[in-house]
């Protein structure tokens, strides 16, 4: 693929902050989506120090960077320092997009988004199904608020510290009239059948990759379609589970890559055609192995 190769006075300045940062894929989409476009624009990831974040955003700012994405840990840190906050990024809690404004970065999420637009994409069905999400920290908060969002049968949150996902379903329940249950990891699922299944946590991530939050093989036979928000590996122990079971799986490299496509299109302004969204999609995934 061709890269940004000639920058100049008018080359506008986006990129990525973030602790640590050095594995990210968010160059590769966004400067391949720029020459494709045709967009003068470069993205830089920036590692932002613990205690640096309030500094790099006045930095940013003063240096007229036109968007940065947020990524851990600073997505809900970020909050106070910005102008105000659109879309998704109040219900969620967190931030991952900012947009330059004349007087102040404007926070966005568009990790919900990505989200549904790659269950979109592989034809997963949220309204009117049974969801079931695992975990309860931000990347559930994004799950919970999104599928919510399509009108939903009911959903059911479980994680290990139960606590936790009673208080993912409250704040579910302040924004949308959908059942919300909430449970430990241990729930007994008989009395609720699982249509689609959203596992939001790390277990499994490389190189744990012989992990898995559901252990119980019965469990996937219950289940019409599994979803994993991890992508390295591009098959985790949970989605090999799921797919021995005869379940539709999903990984999280759509979540990933719709939710920069998406940051894009707020930072320039336009929606990108189909057609190279399709093409750098099935190109990334080949460069990639994913």
């Amino acid at each position: 693929m061709k890269y940004v190769d000639q920058i100049n006075g008018s080359t506008k300045v986006y990129g990525l902050i973030g602790h640590p940062i050095k594995h990210t894929l968010s160059p590769i989409i966004h400067n391949t989506l720029a020459n494709m476009l045709g967009n003068n624009m470069i993205y830089v990831p920036f590692e932002v120090p613990s205690g640096g974040l309030k500094e790099a955003l006045v930095g940013a700012y003063q240096l007229n960077i036109q968007g940065l994405n947020v990524t851990v840990p600073y997505k809900q840190e970020v909050i106070p320092f910005l102008l105000k906050l659109e879309g998704y990024a109040d219900q969620i809690g967190a931030v991952n997009t900012l947009k330059r404004s004349k007087d102040g970065y404007i926070g966005y999420n568009t990790d919900a988004e990505g989200l549904l637009q790659s269950l979109l994409q592989n034809d997963i069905n949220i309204r009117g199904q049974n969801i079931m999400i695992i975990g309860a920290g931000g990347a559930a908060r994004a799950a919970a608020m999104v599928t919510a969002s399509q009108n939903p049968k009911q959903i059911l949150i479980v994680n290990r510290t139960q606590e936790k996902a009673q208080e993912l379903a409250q704040a579910v329940s302040r924004y949308y009239n959908v059942p919300v249950k909430s449970g430990s990891l241990d729930f007994i699922v008989q009395d609720f059948p699982v249509d689609v299944c959203i596992q939001t946590t790390s277990v499994g991530l490389y190189p744990r990759e012989d992990q898995s939050p559901v252990t119980d093989e019965t469990f996937f036979t219950q289940v019409q379609a599994a979803v994993d928000l991890i992508y390295n590996p591009s098959e985790t122990l949970f989605l090999k589970m799921a797919k021995a079971a005869g379940c539709k799986t999903v990984n999280g490299f759509g979540m990933l890559f719709y939710q920069a496509i998406k940051a894009y299109e707020i930072w320039n302004e336009i929606i990108v055609p189909q057609n190279y969204v399709d093409l750098l999609f099935q190109s990334l995934k080949k460069e990639l192995n994913l």
